[in-house]
């Protein structure tokens, strides 16, 4: 099935390690395979809702995150809000996520908080 519409995430690390404070030896969070990997999930796996398209709305939904030690995602919000059913994907586009490569600080893994710009652009 074609795609209708064009996406782009990028990813930004909103914290190093919380409850930590910023070392030369902190690794932050990443999704696994990296930027690419990550890109190629969200066009493989985001859905443009229909009342959206129908509504001719767009944006970028900014959702925060925690990602924990053993790399699961929690404490899922809206950051920036843009419209229901955009945010609704969003947010159901990052629960759907492998589990991520956590921080460490030290070498060791720490909770983290990160931020995914999911942008909804409708074709011209």
């Amino acid at each position: 099935m074609k795609k209708i519409l064009s996406i782009f995430a990028s990813l930004a690390i909103a914290g190093t390690a919380m409850a930590q404070t910023a070392k030369s030896d902190t690794i932050p969070a990443s999704f696994p395979g990296g930027e690419k990997a990550m890109t190629a999930y969200i066009q493989k796996n985001l859905k443009y809702p229909q009342p959206s398209i129908n509504n001719g709305i767009e944006g970028v939904v900014n959702v925060k995150f925690i990602v924990k030690t053993d790399g699961a995602l929690d404490k899922l919000s809206i950051v920036r809000l843009v419209d229901p059913d955009l945010e609704a994907e969003a947010i159901r586009l990052v629960k759907g996520m492998p589990a991520w490569k956590p921080a460490t600080v030290e070498g060791k893994p720490v909770d983290s908080e990160s931020n995914l710009e999911v942008v909804f652009t409708l074709p011209e």
